[in-house]
């Protein structure tokens, strides 16, 4: 699969879009301010993989970690880049009093979740990133290290700081409220 990918075959490129677009939108979620620049993260991601696919060697990476590599770069040019207000589809109301059976529950899950994005969003990008690919994606440190460009042992590293800077800010936050 791989071999056909590299010489362009769009089937193959096809059967690992399938394979690997739902991981890949999960991590472009989290990378990016918005769903709809998620979105476009994601399309360009596989769009440059499908015209770089000559580069890819699959040697000592995997697929997925090349394809991580290129969301990243491409997600951390997408917020350095000048940024238009944007408005919400989601009332404020609508997010201050969720529709559901447990709205005090739905509540108390909405706020854990808001001050979680914020801890995260604190927290310097290599770390910020690291956490993501770790702990949410569920990447092994291997292919985290191939995306950050780094050692295994400096991912790990960075991996039990950005954990402990987290936990941090979220107990303090905690102390505060």
């Amino acid at each position: 699969l791989i071999a056909r990918f590299r010489e362009g075959d769009a089937r193959a490129l096809e059967i690992l879009f399938e394979r690997h677009v739902d991981r890949a939108m999960g991590l472009a979620v989290r990378l990016t301010e918005t769903r709809e620049d998620a979105e476009e993260v994601t399309q360009e991601a596989f769009l440059r993989a499908f015209r770089q696919a000559h580069q890819f060697r699959g040697e000592s990476e995997t697929f997925s970690a090349w394809l991580f590599a290129i969301i990243r770069n491409l997600a951390r040019d997408r917020r350095r880049q000048l940024r238009l207000p944007t408005l919400s589809l989601t009332s404020p109301e609508a997010e201050r009093y969720p529709a559901s059976n447990d709205a005090a529950g739905e509540a108390e899950k909405l706020m854990a979740r808001r001050q979680l994005r914020q801890a995260l969003d604190s927290l310097p990008e290599e770390w910020r990133t690291t956490l993501i690919l770790c702990d949410i994606e569920e990447a092994s440190h291997a292919e985290a290290a191939l995306v950050l460009e780094k050692s295994v042992a400096a991912t790990k590293s960075l991996l039990y700081r950005a954990r402990r800077a987290l936990r941090d800010r979220l107990a303090d936050w905690e102390g505060t409220s």
